[in-house]
């Protein structure tokens, strides 16, 4: 949804000490996972992440590290089930609007496959993604912010090479999404506005590698998502259509889990 700001202020965006806080508690909880969790072959392989994201749209950008979890299953046969959990710090900046710092970014990402019988070097299924941008606070130009959430169900494909330090390339296809965008955060007045998206892409390598301290897993994502549906709603005695632009979205990063 742009414009991403409308000049109104909002509360300030809560940060400090808290919310380096709740960051360090998301290391510690996910370090811990992989040191007391039963072995591997038990209830899946658990990984940390920490990488960088950065997000556009035609007027304004969205980019910063973050930090991961990540689980798989292991004793499901041809059938997989993973999660991933990222939290991030990123910067808001568009040239009409200014900059904003330490915004808090939320992702998840959960997949179900399945592998094919005659090459199972090949799996597919269903995705489920979900993103929370949430924006509020005042930017350097004085304009106020408000919380976007998107949900998305995908179409992945996945595709690793043999051996024990393999290759895997994932790629995927939006089915269908849903972004919303709290308005009313800015102004009781202005209605929330749910957008429709439609089209989309995301693909992604990773490779498997073995080192002393446990097993990395260096990955690159890169996802597009064109204009959604156009949404009508009446603002100051007049009706206008908003929609969310097209975006594309950059993460990398270093998975690790400990043996």
């Amino acid at each position: 949804m742009f414009p991403i700001f409308r000049n109104l202020r909002c509360g300030g965006l809560p940060g400090g000490p808290g919310l380096w806080g709740l960051c360090a508690a998301w290391v510690l909880v996910g370090a811990n996972v992989p040191v007391q969790a039963q072995p591997r072959e038990a209830l899946g392989a658990w990984q940390l992440s920490a990488g960088w994201q950065d997000y556009r749209e035609p007027q304004m950008n969205l980019s910063g590290p973050e930090l991961g979890v990540h689980w798989q299953s292991l004793r499901l046969g041809p059938y997989t089930l993973e999660a991933d959990a990222h939290l991030g710090l990123q910067n808001y900046s568009s040239e009409l609007s200014g900059r904003l710092d330490s915004v808090l970014n939320v992702d998840t990402h959960w997949r179900a496959l399945t592998a094919s019988t005659a090459n199972p070097q090949w799996q597919y299924g269903l995705a489920l993604h979900s993103h929370a941008n949430y924006l509020r606070g005042t930017t350097s130009l004085g304009f106020g912010g408000y919380d976007r959430l998107s949900t998305q169900m995908w179409l992945p494909v996945r595709w690793h090479s043999g051996g024990a330090q393999h290759w895997t390339l994932d790629a995927g296809w939006l089915l269908w999404g849903e972004h919303v965008s709290r308005l009313s955060q800015v102004n009781t007045r202005l209605q929330d506005v749910t957008n429709q998206q439609r089209r989309g892409v995301y693909l992604q390598v990773s490779k498997k590698i073995h080192a002393e301290l446990g097993e990395l897993e260096p990955y690159a994502r890169w996802t597009w998502v064109d204009d959604s549906d156009v949404h009508w709603v009446s603002s100051a005695d007049q009706i206008r259509g908003t929609y969310e632009p097209r975006n594309n979205r950059l993460r990398v990063g270093l998975k690790w889990h400990v043996r």
